[in-house]
């Protein structure tokens, strides 16, 4: 089985693990801190709080800029779904915008076009570990005085003109699902420069408190957001390998490209020939009279894992009624009714990804 995605975690994770087990100490403590250091270093030394998945990670960024002011986020409208349940659930109004061809991020001609308050949020998405168009985002953020929400959560290790992805926004956040280049199994983190945004941030994750011991104060309404020690640990194991997992990705990648690029009925985008990239997937296009469904069940056939790349916000039924600030979204809903997620890993081989390809193509001659 060619799974579309399998953690490589070190087998020397397990003293560590049960080493946390028989101490007690099983949530914020010095494994938290450590990874939360050695991330940090990797973005040149921002501010990282760990929370619990990408998802709270989202919900407290959004809050905690919801505190200083903001009262709109505009979202590009393929991202997932949690991020525009965080914005709304802290009160913030949603406005949706199509995303770019390339980089399948927030589209900067669009956003350009809109006339909202200095109290806004610009989201955008590192999408499958493709940088973002973040250098017209920053100074089209600096210019309109608004926040700049980046969705780094496919992006550790991705890395643009700029330096690292999430390293020039306001704030960001990561996620350490099993599907991305460092997993925690379930974890994520808050990403800035702003240091009353990290005091918030870490202040929200636990219950809002602040102080220590008996001069605990619960200063502001917060969530149960932290990270326990375990998951930690796993993360923490897999710091060392990193780079090693990334090149993997990437070889892995290039030789997708390589096999794919010249069939008549599959479109790579091109953000995927873009440098700086993750690779945390690796996404194609099929024509719309080409069935993903029968291709994602041709390649099961064959044991190999495939899935949809992801969601076009608009079309999902608890988000209908959001504002669409542009006449089409058609490049969002075309990625989600077309695209199609390969494997993508770093125990897959080359001769795995043409395996793949063999069976893809198999697949669309039929």
């Amino acid at each position: 089985m060619i799974r579309l995605a399998h953690p490589e975690i070190p087998e020397e994770v397990a003293d560590e693990l049960l080493a946390i087990l028989r101490s007690g100490f099983l949530t914020s403590g010095r494994c938290v801190a450590r990874l939360e250091q050695e991330i940090s270093r990797r973005l040149e030394g921002r501010e990282v709080i760990l929370v619990s998945s990408g998802t709270t990670a989202a919900l407290v960024a959004f809050h905690a800029l919801r505190d200083r002011g903001a009262t709109h986020a505009v979202l590009p409208d393929f991202l997932f779904p949690s991020i525009a349940s965080s914005a709304l659930r802290v009160g913030l109004t949603v406005h949706l915008v199509d995303i770019d061809p390339v980089t399948l991020s927030t589209s900067v001609e669009q956003l350009e076009s809109l006339n909202l308050p200095d109290s806004t949020v610009v989201v955008s998405v590192d999408q499958f570990g493709i940088p973002g168009p973040n250098d017209r985002l920053h100074a089209l953020a600096n210019e309109r005085g608004w926040a700049w929400f980046e969705d780094a959560a496919c992006a550790l290790g991705s890395h643009c003109g700029m330096g690292p992805c999430g390293t020039r926004s306001t704030v960001s956040i990561l996620s350490f699902h099993p599907r991305k280049t460092l997993t925690t199994c379930e974890g994520g983190a808050v990403v800035t420069a702003d240091l009353d945004i990290a005091h918030r941030v870490r202040l929200l994750r636990n219950h809002g408190m602040d102080g220590q011991g008996l001069d605990r104060r619960f200063v502001h309404p917060g969530y149960n957001a932290r990270l326990s020690e375990v998951h930690a640990a796993v993360g923490l194991a897999q710091i060392p390998h990193l780079d090693d997992y990334l090149e993997r990705r990437q070889q892995c990648c290039r030789r997708y490209i390589r096999r794919l690029a010249d069939i008549p009925d599959i479109t790579i985008p091109d953000g995927f020939r873009q440098p700086g990239n993750s690779y945390q997937s690796f996404v194609v296009l099929l024509p719309p009279h080409r069935s993903r469904n029968a291709a994602i069940a041709a390649l099961a056939d064959k044991g190999i894992e495939a899935t949809i790349p992801g969601f076009a916000i608009h079309e999902q039924p608890a988000f209908t009624g959001l504002t669409r600030q542009s006449a089409s979204l058609s490049t969002s809903s075309a990625l989600a009714a077309h695209g199609l997620a390969l494997p993508i890993h770093e125990r897959l081989s080359l001769e795995d990804v043409d395996r793949v390809a063999d069976a893809l193509c198999a697949s669309l001659a039929h």
